[in-house]
């Protein structure tokens, strides 16, 4: 993979494009002000030699900016809360200042978000999810800005992650489904193109019944996003199959409480006629008629070490070290084992 290179510039990257100072600057900060085809032109030569502008960027070294960049996907999950909360507390007790920018599923945007903080000198980087071109890693790497990967575990020792495991967390969910008796298994999870946490979580469930000798459906399989109302409709779709499951494993519990308002609705009893598992452990399971059993996520104790590393990286110059922190299923009342249904 080609390094960044230190000696290109806005003025060389116009001359390189025959155009003006200017048009390069508008491409940088307002690219829709500019033509599409000079636009494109333009940025493929700024992806070519992976250029952040030099006014910031390359005087990072030697300034301190006292920020911290958080890149999450949505802001519209509450589980985002807890964990953004003890993040910005840990960064505030060491005098750093939080930066949260909310990518909404988007790699483009995740992408311009980085440079961004690139170009602001900003002494740490809080990613969600490991999945992404791997030049931004590199390019992070270049200009020596400390970073961690969260929610998700990395494949790679260059890519540190203080997360829990997924799979794991999957894998526990739906064996519990399976040793309570149920074999016709269904799973509401999010969408797997643009989230690798969805990914992983999917897998797991493959592979538990794989491992079980229960033949994988995908009508049992509903991707969708992370929303109440995309949940509600595709529990109505499950639930009224011909052969229906008899259990939900939900991979986030937003989508859990959308499959029991879906089943409240159809009158389809939780959990005498279909058991339900959520996954993140938000507050409202606890509380909702039945609780939702759900496997509990460290998003607090997650956020906090993710603060910690980068602290002790930008103040201390220690390295980031990846961390595993383990999860919990919590069995509530929307499970129980299988029985025949009765009227």
């Amino acid at each position: 993979m080609k390094k960044p290179d230190k000696n290109i510039t806005v003025r060389w990257l116009a001359r390189k494009a025959n155009v003006s100072v200017a048009t390069v600057s508008r491409v940088l900060r307002q690219p829709e002000a500019v033509a599409p085809q000079t636009r494109e032109r333009i940025l493929g030569l700024i992806e070519k030699h992976q250029f952040v502008p030099d006014g910031r960027a390359a005087t990072f070294s030697s300034r301190r900016s006292g920020l911290v960049g958080l890149i999450v996907p949505t802001i519209s999950n509450s589980i985002y809360a807890e964990f953004t909360e003890a993040i910005q507390n840990r960064l505030q007790e060491a005098g750093l200042d939080l930066l949260i920018a909310n990518a909404n599923y988007s790699s483009e945007i995740e992408s311009v978000i980085i440079r961004r903080l690139i170009e602001s000198r900003a002494e740490g980087v809080i990613l969600t999810g490991y999945k992404r071109d791997p030049a931004l890693y590199q390019l992070l790497r270049h200009y020596k800005i400390p970073f961690v990967v969260t929610w998700s575990t990395s494949p790679k020792r260059t890519v540190p992650a203080i997360s829990f495991d997924n799979r794991a967390a999957a894998t526990e969910a739906t064996e519990m489904l399976i040793k309570l008796g149920h074999r016709r298994i269904g799973l509401i999870c999010g969408v797997t193109s643009i989230n690798d946490r969805a990914a992983q979580r999917l897998q797991a469930y493959r592979d538990v019944l794989s491992r079980n000798k229960i033949p994988f459906d995908p009508d049992l399989v509903a991707e969708r996003p992370f929303e109440i109302e995309a949940s509600n409709v595709a529990a109505t779709r499950l639930v009224s199959l011909a052969k229906p499951p008899t259990a939900l494993f939900c991979a986030n519990d937003i989508q859990a409480l959308g499959a029991l308002f879906a089943c409240q609705r159809l009158k389809i009893r939780v959990p005498q006629d279909l058991s339900i598992i959520g996954f993140d452990d938000l507050p409202i399971t606890r509380v909702v008629n039945p609780p939702l059993s759900t496997v509990h996520v460290p998003a607090r104790r997650m956020g906090y070490a993710a603060a910690e590393a980068l602290i002790n990286a930008a103040r201390k110059n220690l390295p980031v070290r990846s961390e595993t922190i383990s999860t919990e299923l919590i069995m509530r009342e929307s499970t129980r084992p299988i029985r025949s249904r009765t009227p």
